[in-house]
């Protein structure tokens, strides 16, 4: 995954260090989570991902909750 998010970003680098310290946050998640939130962040943003955009259930952020209703009818 990391050589992926590389081929997206070209200033994106790894080494062993940075590729176990994601591996440690990220073996948690399943590989088709963490990849499908990859595929959702590259396609808006020009920067490169951290952990958490990777781990997130989506990665455009903090879902905006619906409208409230208010039922005081009982």
């Amino acid at each position: 995954m990391m050589v992926q998010i590389q081929a997206y970003y070209e200033k994106f680098q790894f080494d062993q260090q940075k590729l176990d310290a994601w591996h440690l946050v990220l073996q948690k998640y399943s590989y088709d989570r963490v990849q499908s939130n990859l595929l959702k962040f590259v396609a808006d943003s020009p920067h490169p991902p951290k952990i958490s955009d990777l781990s997130q259930n989506t990665s455009s952020g903090r879902p905006i909750p619906g409208r409230f209703i208010l039922d005081l009818s009982d």
